[in-house]
Order: structure tokens, then sequence, then C-alpha cells
């Protein structure tokens, strides 16, 4: 039975961690693209549309549309449900071309 060196072993051993180091280094970026973060105040430049009524913003539609995954969620909210289902957000929602979200 042949030994391999300490130095070959050590060597693949380093190149192993270094290849799992890299697919998770891919693994992670690849989740944090599909992913979307659900936070609600990056709508904050369609507050004044929703609150007022005022024009719709093309900053309004850009955060509107990215955080559209989470539309239901915000809907469900005691804190923020009330603003997605008012009359002004569904004229949000048609000046931004996005469909009004179905929850269930």
């Amino acid at each position: 039975m042949a030994m391999t060196k300490p130095s070959s072993l050590s060597a693949a051993f380093l190149l192993l961690l270094l290849l799992l180091l890299v697919m998770m280094m891919i693994a992670t970026a690849f989740a944090s693209t599909t992913t979307p973060a659900c936070n609600p105040t990056q709508l904050t430049p369609c507050a004044g549309p929703v609150l007022f009524g005022g024009p719709v913003s093309p900053a309004c539609c850009v955060a509107l549309d990215a955080q559209r995954a989470c539309l239901c969620g915000y809907a469900r909210s005691p804190n923020y449900g009330s603003y997605v289902r008012s009359p002004n957000a569904a004229r949000l929602f048609a000046v931004c071309r996005i469909p009004l979200p179905r929850c269930r």
C-alpha cells in the first residue's frame, strides 16, 4: 500500500476546501438575487401617491416592481394592509402597469 506524501495530501485538502468555499459563495449570490428582501421602507417613493393621490414617479414604479413578491405579505399586515388595498394604491398599480396582487 503506497502512502501519499503529507504535502500532497494537505494540498488536496486545501483545494477541496477552496472548491467548497467557492461553491458556497456562488450559492449565496444566487439565492440573494432570486429572493427579494421584503422591506416596506423601500416603498417610500410611493407614499405620497398612496396617501394623497399625487403624481406617481418612476422611482415609485421601480420600487413597487422590486417589492412585488412582498405585496401580499404587506396586504395581510395590520400596519400596511389598508394602504395596499386603498383606491390610491389601485391607481398606482395601474399607472405603473403592475397587476394588482391577488392574495389568498
